[in-house]
């Protein structure tokens, strides 16, 4: 990954942005461990239209059933310049098992024209749940930390958590992840657009000088990253 902000362009994905409700639906298990998705480009997407149309509807069905689930919460796309990450979704699962087969309904997924990309997550921040217009999304950024692949840079790291966290502190992020067993170490979604205060808050960084910082654009419920 590079620091770098992105160049405006079409939504690559039609997502439903839901947050997990303030209410859970009546038996819901709440269970299991917090699970970070990135959704990624698989095969090509067939060249017929209605069928497209159609996985897209069951697409974002199988979204509103997690949600009535109390399994979903949050789902929404980003603009990977790359093109390989297409959305993200965070959801309550006790095994990868049973995570993957949420999205057995889901033809975009099961047929491999998207691909699941999951790792447990330590909140250290969490997403907020209540208050939420679930109806609309809103363009903010997300925020890309890769993992050092040296000790040294490991041990930068642990001093930069103490730099994200006084950004949450100060309202900067509005929800703070740490991945296990990624490329992508730590996921942060800011509050606003401004790419550049963002890079701005994140120079200090310690291990900067080993790690990528992507600076992407998001688009979520109004209200999952906090009020602003």
């Amino acid at each position: 990954m590079r620091r770098r902000d992105l160049a405006a362009a079409p939504l690559a994905l039609a997502c439903a942005a839901l947050p997990w409700p303030a209410a859970r639906a009546a038996g819901a298990d709440d269970g299991g461990d917090t699970w970070f998705i990135f959704l990624e480009t698989g095969r090509p997407t067939p060249d017929d239209p209605p069928a497209v149309q159609a996985m897209q509807r069951g697409h974002i069905d199988n979204f509103k059933r997690l949600f009535a689930a109390g399994r979903l919460q949050a789902a929404g796309p980003l603009q990977d310049p790359s093109r390989n990450k297409r959305g993200i979704v965070v959801v309550r699962a006790a095994s990868h098992d049973q995570l993957i087969g949420y999205f057995e309904p889901d033809a975009y997924v099961r047929e491999g024209y998207m691909r699941i990309n999951a790792v447990r997550a330590t909140p250290r921040q969490p997403l907020n749940t209540e208050g939420i217009d679930a109806t609309r999304i809103e363009e903010v950024r997300i925020v890309l930390i890769g993992r050092p692949a040296t000790p040294a840079g490991a041990e930068a790291a642990a001093a930069g958590q103490r730099l994200l966290q006084s950004l949450v502190d100060r309202g900067t992020f509005g929800a703070w992840y740490t991945l296990a067993d990624s490329p992508v170490a730590e996921v942060l979604l800011a509050r606003g657009t401004d790419s550049a205060a963002l890079e701005a808050s994140l120079a200090p960084y310690p291990s900067a000088g080993e790690v990528g910082i992507a600076v992407w654009r998001q688009w979520i419920s109004p209200g999952v990253v906090g009020p602003r």
